[in-house]
């Protein structure tokens, strides 16, 4: 009888460790906000950084990687609030959130796609290194004799989404060497139009370009990419548009989140990269091109 009674209190106890660990992975994320919540800023939806998904909940690159990332920069939180603020929320200073009862709460980090290099932004934000970058590209068949953009002269060039057409006219004399310029609003008859030669190159960010798929027939769809048969890009960038975390300016928080995602994405710290599969995910290819060295 002690031995039966002795292996019950042990099976007892192993199914309250094993319930205690399956109710207790989404603890993390806060029901209620108290001054142990760790309140996450954003100011609306910018798929795919941060949007409502079909089960109404908040989704997105941002965060998910916040989710993951949590455990190792939560100090003294226990866990953790995603709330939406106004614009021109001051970060590390205006109150994110008020209860019932009058207490105020202040959020340390901003999310949700924030570009840097934006306007007067630099000035007002310490922000974490680029976590993700959407480079301008130029794409051209791969038998065009374009190889350089200096061998754009004269080309008829065909642009895709508002950023692209910025970063051109930044770009003063590769503007104005083109013979001319087709703007588009729907990548997929861009990129067909550059399949079937009506023009001779194609700019547009990697966003729209990495992930659009150009049906040509027979079930065969063509994308751009680094291995494509199709396209090539060149060498080069018009413009990259950085995204990161924004914090109050000199905020130590920027270097805390600096140092989990180089933990999530090292070696020396997993047996393989976890953030690029992350980003993939909601980008369909790598825009990650985070560096930071910790010291």
């Amino acid at each position: 009888m002690q031995i039966l009674k002795k292996g019950l209190s042990i099976l007892l106890v192993l199914a309250f460790v094993v319930l205690c660990f399956a109710g207790c992975s989404s603890s993390e994320k806060a029901d209620e906000i108290n001054d142990k919540t760790m309140l996450i800023a954003y100011t609306q939806e910018n798929s795919p950084f941060l949007y409502t998904n079909d089960k109404g909940e908040l989704d997105g690159f941002d965060v998910k990687i916040f989710e993951t990332i949590f455990k190792n920069i939560k100090n003294d939180y226990k866990n953790y609030k995603f709330v939406q603020v106004e614009e021109g929320y001051r970060i590390g200073e205006d109150t994110a959130y008020t209860d019932d009862d009058g207490n105020e709460y202040i959020a340390y980090v901003m999310i949700g796609g924030i570009q840097k290099n934006s306007g007067s932004i630099n000035r007002e934000f310490t922000f974490s290194e680029n976590v993700i970058d959407n480079r301008i590209i130029t794409v051209t068949q791969s038998d065009s004799d374009i190889k350089t953009y200096a061998d754009l002269s004269g080309a008829k060039v065909g642009i895709i989404t508002e950023t692209a057409k910025t970063a051109l006219d930044k770009n003063a004399a590769v503007r104005n060497s083109l013979g001319s310029v087709e703007e588009y609003t729907d990548a997929e008859v861009a990129l067909r139009d550059l399949y079937e030669k009506k023009i001779d190159a194609l700019i547009g960010d990697e966003f729209t370009l990495r992930t659009t798929k150009v049906d040509v027939g027979s079930g065969l769809y063509l994308i751009v990419s680094a291995d494509s048969e199709q396209f090539t890009e060149l060498e080069g960038e018009l413009d990259t548009i950085s995204y990161a975390y924004a914090f109050k300016k000199y905020d130590w928080w920027a270097d805390s989140i600096n140092e989990a995602i180089y933990e999530l994405k090292s070696l020396d710290y997993n047996d393989k990269d976890e953030l690029t599969p992350i980003v993939e995910e909601y980008f369909g290819y790598n825009a990650s091109n985070f560096n930071y060295n910790p010291v």
